[in-house]
């Protein structure tokens, strides 16, 4: 039974997850920052500095890390973040709904479920 019991509580965080992220997408914030250097980093990952104009306090300086270039140095692209978490900063247009954290939350609770059952 505990299986099954630690199983539930899993699901429950990931519920918990689930729900911050959608709020998180709705609090978005989307203005637009200047590119100021770009660096390739190990497995196609390129990392954007952005300086951006700060809403509410933030800071002005930020990081996009995508795969592949997006914006060039000196040229101007659109980001959105929550003001809760703003050092995470999207492409305005990819800004995901969710994280793959509830997801993988949820995998754990399904697998301890599953053994539970099983024994």
């Amino acid at each position: 039974m505990g299986g099954f019991t630690g199983g539930t509580v899993w699901l429950l965080i990931a519920a918990g997850l689930a729900v911050g992220d959608l709020l998180a997408h709705r609090r978005r914030v989307t203005t637009r920052a200047v590119c100021r250097h770009v660096v390739d980093e190990p497995k196609g990952i390129v990392k954007h500095s952005l300086e951006r104009v700060p809403l509410a306090g933030e800071g002005k300086l930020v990081v996009l890390r995508t795969k592949g270039p997006s914006v060039g140095a000196g040229r101007a692209v659109t980001i959105s973040y929550d003001p809760k978490r703003d050092h995470e900063v999207f492409l305005a247009d990819r800004h995901p709904r969710m994280t793959g954290r509830p997801v993988i939350v949820a995998a754990i609770g399904v697998v301890q479920i599953a053994i539970g059952i099983a024994l």
